[in-house]
């Protein structure tokens, strides 16, 4: 008879052994591509192998048995007590290695049945999809569209540059619907390049002269004015706008000031004084006039700007009280008066920085840009200070100035305006200047800028966008370099100006239009007729057109349980350590998309995420689940991005990311709250955001059900070291009941 030892042991790996139809690698709990789970082979019988959750009645934990066994709640892997070091599933060990079953083994199986356990709670996929190769694209479509990195992920429309001296040729079926909704502001290089990559520009549904007043429904993208938030709701599923809602909050200077300096209170001047003090008028008149008091004997420099205008309208520079508008609202600025100068004159940079998200925050930095002078010799003296052509950088003031000299090649260090590149290859051989440090500091001015207005955007986008196809943002953010090479942020620009008078201005906007485009990954629209593409096989085109199911915003129990979890756990090591362990179909559509943008990225940087950037993640408003997923996996894969590829792809090789929940009717999302007497019953502890409701008790490591909440416990990962058996819910969870299913949050 075996030992009770064994029986225990067997219990516990009951689910790893007991389920032969499992593939070899599981979309609940994903290991590397070369760690594969050894199936075990097919009984002779004829019944097929049903995968239950395991019950035991003994009072013993199998956990308790030498640390071998894993909670029966939860794939989060547990760290031995007995062991000094902790290792993830997804890590490869010689064991691992020695159970590895011959690849042919898998082509032999195909899988019937998928069945994964994701925090407690059993899962089985209504429709399963066997192994298949990846859209094969012919020569035709090869030219025109990019596979993804992954299979089953519709590939994306190439853009190719404006000058491109031979257009894309598109399939007639496909360009049919690739329209493209002109505004007043469209600039001439997003039109060449539209166009160099087979898009048709339409100003109305005909696409003829004869209906000019009728609105276009099908068009796929447009690039225009930013609009208030609740006309984004008109933006259908397919189609994709340059803006993201609420981006006024830094494109506004009274908003985006009003957004710093919120931040500068809370984490200090040395981390957030990064924009020169600012006062908006007339609400801080007071305010001002007593700082103006202050600093009268030293002639304190002011400059004075519309809260919401552009190109250098309404800017002047004023020395004098008398000289500032008491009702008029403006916003009244601390001039630089000490700034770098090259060859005697004052010049400001415009950076282009690219959203592609907004939660997950994922902001990528053009490494070219525009360095734009004053055409007049800088002096500070206060009779000077009428002069704009000396004072103020913009290319739209001082082009009018007699001293204004054009700059035609854009590897030249002349004229009022030289390519970033050339500015920062000027200061390194020239000037001596540590460039990389200057851009180090530049980086972390522009995450902080957008961070400002993370907020407010996050959370206008989510009540007016239903997916995550159909926005991303080009800002164009102006910096001024003070004498000590200081960054300090002047404006931020939702609609920078791509205006291209010269070659210079070419060569920078140019390759940036198109790498935007890609970036932004634009999809074969919908109603394309796949048939016309391949009339012979026109089942293997299945794959082609866009597919909402990636980009849906709605989440699952299992999800909306995982992203509970850990939100709230307070120590990064912990969502580090386990985040990763069990990968949900969300969370593999959100890496998915950001690994198939970094492929396009070209002269573009993307700064956050990144590997390092786990430090601005404490200056947001609140914890965000997908910021920390993506720390995790910058964490673990930013240097070595290979091996998480392969995972992803054997997670879509199987249709892992194509398991979205339905979308829930109206009335289910906007339910009413259930009436007080009807609410659980929580008690409020204090914590470092205020009083937090938290369930009454908590089990060994199991988080009990919430009326409204998943009827299956929910899993709670095991603190590192601590006993397998009971250890205590270390952090307050702040749950609402949240309904079965609905926006995320």
């Amino acid at each position: 008879m075996p030992s009770l030892k064994k029986i225990f042991l067997k219990l516990c790996r009951g689910p790893r052994q007991d389920t032969p139809t499992r593939p070899a690698v599981s979309p609940a709990l994903p290991v590397s591509s070369v760690t594969a789970i050894p199936e075990k082979k097919p009984a002779k019988t004829k019944k097929k192998a049903k995968t239950k959750k395991m019950r035991s009645n003994s009072k013993v934990d199998c956990n308790i048995i030498e640390g071998e066994g894993e909670d029966s709640h939860s794939r989060s892997p547990s760290p031995d007590p007995i062991t000094d070091s902790w290792r993830m599933e997804t890590d490869i060990t010689d064991l691992d290695k020695a159970e590895k079953p011959p690849s042919n083994i898998h082509e032999q199986h195909s899988v019937t049945k998928l069945t994964s356990k994701l925090n407690g709670t059993v899962m089985t996929p209504k429709k399963v999809l066997s192994r298949e190769s990846p859209l094969n694209l012919s020569e035709s479509l090869g030219n025109c569209l990019r596979p993804s990195l992954f299979p089953r992920v519709p590939p994306y429309l190439k853009f190719v540059p404006h000058d491109e001296t031979i257009p894309l040729k598109v399939p007639a079926a496909i360009q049919k619907h690739l329209k493209w909704k002109l505004t007043t502001i469209t600039p001439i290089v997003v039109k060449k390049t539209l166009m160099n990559s087979g898009f048709r520009l339409v100003k109305s549904e005909c696409d003829t002269a004869e209906c000019p007043q009728e609105e276009t429904v099908e068009w796929v993208g447009i690039w225009g004015k930013h609009m208030k938030s609740l006309m984004f709701r008109a933006i259908k599923d397919g189609q994709k706008m340059n803006h993201f809602p609420g981006t006024f909050q830094i494109g506004r200077k009274d908003r985006l000031w009003r957004n710093l300096q919120k931040l500068c209170n809370k984490f200090g001047v040395n981390e957030f004084g990064i924009m020169p003090k600012t006062y908006v008028l007339p609400h801080d008149l007071k305010l001002l006039k007593h700082e103006w008091e202050k600093y009268a004997a030293n002639n304190e420099r002011w400059i004075i700007k519309p809260p919401a205008s552009a190109r250098g309208t309404g800017i002047k520079v004023v020395s004098r009280w008398a000289q500032i508008p008491k009702k008029r609202p403006v916003v009244v600025q601390r001039y630089v008066s000490k700034p770098y100068l090259i060859n005697g004159s004052k010049f400001d940079l415009r950076l282009y920085v690219l959203v592609t998200s907004v939660h997950p925050l994922r902001i990528y930095l053009y490494k070219d840009g525009l360095a734009r002078f004053a055409s007049v010799k800088y002096n500070s003296e206060l009779t000077s200070l009428n002069d704009r052509y000396m004072h103020l950088t913009n290319y739209s003031i001082n082009r009018l100035s007699k001293n204004y000299t054009p700059n035609e090649d854009f590897a030249a260090c002349e004229g009022h305006k030289w390519t970033l590149q050339t500015l920062f290859q000027y200061l390194k051989t020239d000037k001596n200047v540590d460039t990389e440090a200057l851009w180090t500091s530049i980086k972390d001015l522009v995450i902080k800028t957008i961070i400002s207005g993370e907020a407010s955007i996050s959370s206008l986008t989510k009540a007016n966008i239903t997916s995550r196809y159909n926005c991303y943002e080009l800002f164009g953010i102006d910096v001024l370099l003070d004498e000590d090479l200081k960054p300090w942020l002047l404006e931020v620009n939702i609609s920078p100006s791509l205006h291209s008078a010269s070659p210079l201005d070419i060569h920078v906007k140019g390759p940036l239009v198109s790498t935007v485009l890609n970036i932004a990954q634009f999809q074969v629209p919908i109603k394309t007729n796949i048939e016309m593409l391949s009339k012979d096989k026109p089942h293997k085109m299945v794959g082609l057109p866009y597919d909402s199911r990636l980009y849906t915003v709605y989440l699952s129990k299992e999800e909306r349980d995982k992203h509970i979890i850990y939100t709230n756990m307070e120590d990064r090591d912990m969502y580090l350590r386990d985040i990763l362990s069990t990968l949900t179909p969300d969370d593999v559509r959100h890496l998915i998309q950001a690994e198939d943008e970094l492929t396009q990225t070209g002269d573009m940087e993307r700064v956050f995420p990144s590997k390092d950037s786990h430090k601005y993640l404490g200056f947001l408003a609140g914890p965000r689940y997908y910021n920390r997923l993506f720390d995790a996996w910058e964490t673990r894969y930013g240097d070595k991005r290979d091996p998480g590829i392969e995972l992803l792809r054997n997670l879509c090789d199987i249709g892992y990311h194509l398991e979205v929940p339905p979308v829930p009717l109206k009335n289910d999302i906007d339910a009413p709250s259930p009436a007080p007497s009807e609410r659980p019953s929580l008690r409020s502890v204090p914590s470092d955001r205020g009083s937090v409701a938290v369930l009454p008790t908590v089990s060994a490591t199991t988080v009990p059900p919430v009326p409204g909440a998943p009827s299956t416990p929910v899993s709670l990962p095991p603190a590192r070291n601590s006993s397998p058996v009971t250890r205590p819910c270390g952090d307050a969870l702040a749950l609402r009941p949240p309904p079965a299913l609905e926006p995320r949050a």
